[in-house]
């Protein structure tokens, strides 16, 4: 009897451990190559996930890459140099245009966060936005997501995206480099570099996408999804396992970011993430807290406000909009199924 006993103790352990197994995943993929741009704040949701160990945790190698903008991020994914990217949800839509598929898992910020703002230089001729004609315009890099909400800005204001010279400047030290050295009339830039430049009184926004207000006046919604965690939707097919613990990381990250304080949040980070001194870096923090998802989710409303603004802006995507499947772009099925540790 004990023997029988013993040995119905041990099967039931037995396949314990087995379902133990495969509820925590059975990852697909354990080393994962994940293309960037560089450190900004609005993407801090993956930057804390990474810094605090959380992708570790979930039995994730992640091994990431930095580009200077997003169309550099979607090229090393299409390559096949890196499994997934952090980049803007728009460019699942802007890919999907040229008949790529992919689709946004997770939802790091729920508005732009970018602010336009006019550099001394250019102060001198702006009256209002229908002033950005015929001005040299900072982005990112061409292409990239503050570029497209350059335009829809343009576009609703009436000016004309090809009476403007668009140039790529990076997101940090480049950027602010170039307003400091007069290259630039205006600059579509995020945190840090923005609080950076309009403390110095180097740049006077006049278009403020870092909360729902502002990205109401600038481009005529209330919501607006933006940085997302990205791949193909056959990669995503053939490694959900892996894609869901990457999910659980992220919204454990996005848990911290919606209790910590900003010097909690600046202690998780690399030192050298900090642009200026500390004072004014935790401001920058404080400035861009409203832009953090709290679920990771996406609204189909937003979703819909994407596609109109890059539409009204972008003829490719204007004339393949008809073969765009909108909600095949994202999914909330991983972020309905995550398993969230605390932070």
């Amino acid at each position: 009897m004990k023997n029988t006993f013993r040995t119905l103790c041990c099967a039931l352990l037995t396949l314990g451990m087995a379902t133990l197994s495969h509820a925590q995943g059975g990852l697909e993929k354990t080393h994962l190559d994940i293309a960037t741009t560089s450190s900004v704040i609005s993407y801090y949701p993956f930057e804390i996930a990474l810094a605090k160990g959380y992708f570790k945790d979930e039995g994730l190698d992640v091994e990431r890459s930095m580009y200077a903008g997003g169309p550099q991020t979607l090229q090393a994914l299409l390559g096949g140099s890196a499994d997934m990217v952090v980049s803007a949800y728009s460019n699942t839509l802007t890919m999907a245009a040229h008949g790529q598929h992919l689709q946004a898992f997770v939802l790091m910020i729920k508005y732009p966060a970018f602010v336009l703002g006019i550099t001394r230089q250019g102060q001198a001729k702006y009256t209002s936005l229908k002033s950005l004609a015929n001005m040299k315009i900072g982005v990112t890099s061409p292409g990239s997501s503050t570029n497209m909400i350059l335009d829809a800005i343009a576009a609703r204001n009436g000016v004309d995206r090809k009476s403007y010279a668009v140039i790529g400047v990076g997101a940090q030290a480049s950027a602010a480099a170039a307003v400091k050295q007069g290259q630039l009339d205006a600059l579509v830039g995020i945190d840090p570099t923005i609080t950076m430049l309009t403390e110095s009184n180097e740049l006077k926004v006049v278009a403020d996408l870092r909360t729902g207000e502002g990205v109401m006046a600038s481009i005529g919604s209330s919501t607006y999804p933006e940085g997302s965690v990205i791949s193909t939707t056959d990669f995503i097919k053939k490694n959900p396992h892996t894609v869901q613990a990457v999910v659980n990381a992220m919204l454990r990250a996005e848990r911290f970011l919606q209790t910590a304080t900003p010097a909690q949040i600046a202690d998780a980070l690399p030192k050298s993430y900090q642009v200026g001194d500390r004072a004014m870096y935790l401001k920058a923090i404080e400035h861009t807290r409203s832009v953090y998802s709290t679920d990771g989710r996406y609204d189909p409303k937003g979703a819909a406000a994407v596609l109109d603004v890059l539409a009204g802006s972008d003829p490719l995507i204007a004339g393949a909009r008809s073969r765009i499947d909108l909600p095949s772009t994202y999914t909330n099925s991983f972020v309905e199924a995550a398993t969230v540790k605390k932070p």
